[in-house]
């Protein structure tokens, strides 16, 4: 069996002086999503360090797996990482970095550490194994090719930091980083692409409590780093940095002897990151440009109650010990005390349990005659629909594979329930809401192969689909579905104020943390994210979401969501209908007809049962900021009078 300490004869050692200075390594110790990433980006900035991201994965995911370095280029492509380990180990091909993984899992595994820490010597005075000499040459290798005097390394799990601490080639000093587990833990639950690998893979989710376990275990550990060498070790909670950026920098800086460097802040919470060269960690690392560090403010951790209880309890001791409360304040206009939850992103299970509480709050607060209405959960009502469809079928023949594909997009609470019951009132149509999981998957459309086919083996003449989630791409689904009927699609917007107070009504503070998230760069999995232009983009993080109220927030999402309308030219198609739900519910019959006749149905139904506007006509205008009330005004009527339009030309 081969050792896994190996490492193979032929590999020269590096041209270096005699008893070379150890490499002062800055090590960022403590869990996942706390804000490594964000950190060492920053001190990466500064004069004299570099970042190296987690390089305790320069093995596997580096050289075996070629990921992206941060740069944008593959790792085997990059120069930097090249000169790296030319002068370590001679170069690439003289590396076995299966070996190196082996050797390396081998000594870090989070089980052995307690024993570890027990029996470790004086940190540097022991002579290194063959893979601590492996990783003596890398250290001083990344330091010569940069030039820096700091290499700043995020690695984070404290068997690592360990290791490289007893390493006499290595100068450690370790930067503590932790958060609130409950935004860490809320953070492990929210799905986010890893396109390191070339494509966009999700990354690791964990729940509530595996997030809480680890958080506990590897902050304990990381407090253990620091045993007997204080002026080596720092705590910094990621609040701090947030909260005083620059500080908390100068700081860090202080205790790696460059307390006199510049930290890199245009201003006290602006930063820009240029192109870095990370190994490893986050996707957040392939970013780079002017960066706003935002203060968040009093909010929910974003979890359900019983999973913040659960995670409160599991990490209360260190909670206590670094001034995090065990019982957090809630945000204005929160949804009921269960906090922000990205229910699109949960496991099936919870996202059913997640929908009957939003079912019950709503009953309890709109009345279960309204929820039953909203959701068509009357099962005398949907057997008599599906009577009249199946004897529609029966007296009417349809091609196969001729029905048309029909969409109706727009934001959620803009009436589209109301729209595709007048429509399916009419036998002609089958039906697919966001709830159909043969159409859908989490809110999404499934792939368009599984949409042509539902299409296809329909018996209908219409088979329309409400996939809002998507409204962003209804122009490449009219294009590229590939159906031998041609699509067509109907976007549905509501008054701003009609819809902000429905939104909240349903959703409570639920746009704030969306744009929230966007702002801080964490929308990529975000439906509400997608192709929002540089302009709206640029008006989410102008925002200080700190200060912003939930009906501000709202009124922003309906902005930048319908504005996508005219910004993908669907005002210039004629296979695009836009309607509006506030002149809908004034005169239904005509904006039917009108509907009709831009689908070509024959149909000359009426909606069975009334028909009205929600809320009453004479609500008062909303407090929202003047600037975000001005833009969405304007929006507003640019919409209305574009409707208008449309429906006095079909009705021509």
């Amino acid at each position: 069996m081969t050792s896994t300490s190996s490492w193979p004869t032929s590999v020269a050692e590096p041209a270096v002086a005699a008893a070379p200075p150890p490499t002062r390594v800055l090590y960022i110790a403590g869990t996942g999503r706390s804000g490594s990433t964000l950190l060492a980006a920053i001190l990466g900035e500064v004069e004299g360090v570099f970042t190296a991201g987690e390089l305790r994965f320069v093995w596997e995911r580096g050289l075996l797996e070629d990921r992206l370095c941060g740069c944008g280029l593959h790792f085997g492509a990059c120069s930097l990482w090249e000169r790296v380990l030319v002068t370590a180990f001679g170069g690439r091909s003289r590396i076995d970095a299966a070996s190196a993984l082996r050797a390396q899992r081998l000594r870090t595994r989070i089980r052995h550490l307690p024993r570890l820490l027990v029996t470790s010597p004086v940190p540097g005075e022991a002579a290194p194994d063959p893979h601590g000499r492996r990783l003596e040459r890398l250290y001083a290798a990344v330091s010569s090719a940069t030039g820096a005097g700091v290499v700043v390394d995020s690695s984070k799990l404290p068997s690592y930091g360990w290791l490289l601490g007893t390493l006499p080639g290595v100068d450690l000093h370790v930067v503590h980083l932790v958060r609130d587990p409950r935004e860490a833990a809320r953070s492990w639950m929210r799905e986010k692409p890893q396109p390191d690998r070339g494509w966009p893979a999700p990354m690791q989710t964990i729940g509530p409590l595996k997030s809480a376990s680890l958080w506990l275990l590897w902050n304990t550990m990381a407090e253990l780093l620091g045993r007997g060498r204080p002026d080596r070790h720092l705590r910094v909670r990621y609040e701090d940095l947030i909260a005083r950026p620059e500080e908390t920098v100068r700081n860090i800086l202080a205790t790696v002897d460059l307390a006199g460097a510049a930290a890199p802040f245009v201003d006290e919470r602006t930063v820009v990151l240029q192109t870095n060269h990370t190994v490893a960690g986050n996707p957040d690392r392939l970013r780079h440009g002017v960066t706003r560090l935002r203060a968040e403010g009093a909010r929910h951790d974003g979890l359900r109650t019983r999973d913040r209880l659960l995670v409160t309890a599991l990490t209360s001791p260190l909670l206590i010990r670094y001034g995090y409360p065990l019982r957090r304040a809630a945000a204005a206009g929160g949804e009921g005390g269960g906090g922000w939850v990205n229910v699109q992103h949960l496991p099936r299970t919870q996202r059913l349990a997640h929908r009957v509480e939003r079912h019950w709050r709503w009953a309890r607060s709109q009345g279960l005659r309204r929820l039953i209405e909203e959701d068509q959960l009357d099962p005398i009502a949907r057997l008599r629909m599906d009577a009249r469809r199946r004897r529609w079928v029966r007296g009417h023949v349809v091609a196969p594979g001729t029905a048309v594909p029909v969409y109706l997009v727009g934001l959620q609470r803009s009436g589209t329930n109301m729209v595709v019951r007048s429509l399916e009132g009419s036998p002609e149509f089958e039906v697919h809401n966001e709830n159909d999981q043969l159409a859908f998957d989490r809110f999404l459309l499934r792939p368009d192969p599984v949409i042509r086919s539902l299409v296809g083996a329909s018996p209908h003449r219409y088979v329309l689909f409400k996939p809002l989630c998507d409204s962003h791409r209804v122009d490449r689904l009219l294009d590229g579905l590939g159906t031998a009927s041609p699509g067509r699609a109907i976007w549905v917007f509501r008054s701003v104020d009609g819809r902000t107070r429905s939104a909240l009504a349903k959703f409570g503070s639920h746009s704030l943390h969306v744009l929230r998230e966007i702002a801080e760069g964490r929308g990529e999995g975000l439906w509400q994210a997608q192709r929002i232009s540089e302009g709206s983009l640029a008006l989410i993080r102008d925002r200080d979401y700190g200060t912003t109220s939930p009906q501000t927030a709202a009124a922003l999402l309906w902005y930048v969501r319908n504005l996508i309308y005219f910004e993908a030219d669907l005002d210039s198609r004629d296979d695009v209908m836009l309607v509006s739900y506030d002149a809908f519910v004034r005169a239904p019959a005509a904006h039917l007809r009108a509907m009709r006749a831009f689908l070509g149905s024959e149909s000359t139904e009426l909606p069975r049962g009334p028909i009205s506007p929600r809320g009453g006509p004479s609500a008062p205008p909303l407090d929202l900021d003047p600037a975000v009330r001005e833009l969405c005004d304007s929006l507003e009527r640019r919409l209305a009078a574009t409707a208008a339009r449309t429906r006095q030309r079909l009705e021509g």
